[in-house]
């Protein structure tokens, strides 16, 4: 593990560069990003479709290598370092991933789902399961919790997603559209919940979205175009926004 100078650095990326493809085909989906995420802050990634927000997180949270070029540092570990094995390890004991497409196991019901990190570690299915009730209540499901992936909606399905992301308290949470099947009233929720969880906790979380209702979430937006982060901008709020 290396330590960085600023023990506050959760992700501290440098010259971050991802291609696919050679000669005449090569597509530069990442041309050197840097960028620095703190303990406790809610960054998010935004730009157009195919800027590369997706790409990004997922080099940060282990799931795809980038170039062999610059370097990305999550909570102390240097990513390029680890094997396929140590990878998993990681991802599973320190980050909580909302993906877009939800991934949620058809064959299991929503609680079963939201328990799959606790039982991955080890935990007894009781504790798990227990657990899993708790923050699917917290997102508002509490009747739901014997459902079927197929027999919840989309919203009900990123609920479900989101839980499973926090249930084993991981130090960074990424989350890819967490409010995109979401009405206005459930995505303001869920970003109250998140926000909570990573203030309360001493947690960090990285959102990419389109969603600007949920913008004056952030506490920094980094703006990306064509593989690069062209700005990023300090949220600067009202004492009286409603902002946990």
């Amino acid at each position: 593990m290396i330590l960085d100078e600023d023990k506050n650095i959760v992700v501290k990326c440098r010259h971050i560069k991802k291609t696919y493809g050679s000669g005449e085909s090569k597509v530069f989906a990442l041309r050197g990003i840097d960028l620095d995420v703190y303990q406790g802050e809610l960054v998010m990634l935004v730009g157009p479709s195919g800027c590369g927000k997706t790409t990004f997180i997922s080099i940060i949270s282990a799931l795809l290598e980038a170039d062999n070029e610059g370097f990305c540092r999550v909570l102390g570990e240097d990513l390029s370092t680890l094997n396929s094995q140590e990878k998993t390890y990681f991802r599973g004991h320190s980050i909580g991933f909302v993906f877009q497409a939800f991934n949620l196991l058809p064959a299991l019901t929503a609680v079963e789902n939201i328990a799959i990190p606790l039982l991955i570690q080890g935990v007894n299915r009781a504790v798990a399961m227990k657990r899993a009730q708790t923050i699917l209540d917290l997102v508002g499901l509490t009747s739901r919790s014997q459902a079927m992936p197929g027999e919840l909606s989309g919203g009900e399905q990123q609920r479900v997603a989101i839980a499973r992301a926090l249930i084993h308290s991981p130090k960074l949470i990424i989350c890819d559209e967490p409010t995109s099947s979401l009405d206005h009233e459930s995505g303001q929720l869920i970003l109250e919940l998140l926000r909570s969880f990573v203030k309360k906790e001493g947690k960090t979380l990285i959102v990419v979205t389109h969603d600007n209702r949920i913008f004056n979430f952030a506490d920094r937006m980094a703006y990306m175009d064509d593989g690069r982060i062209v700005k990023i901008e300090t949220n600067v709020r009202t004492p009286d926004e409603k902002l946990l």
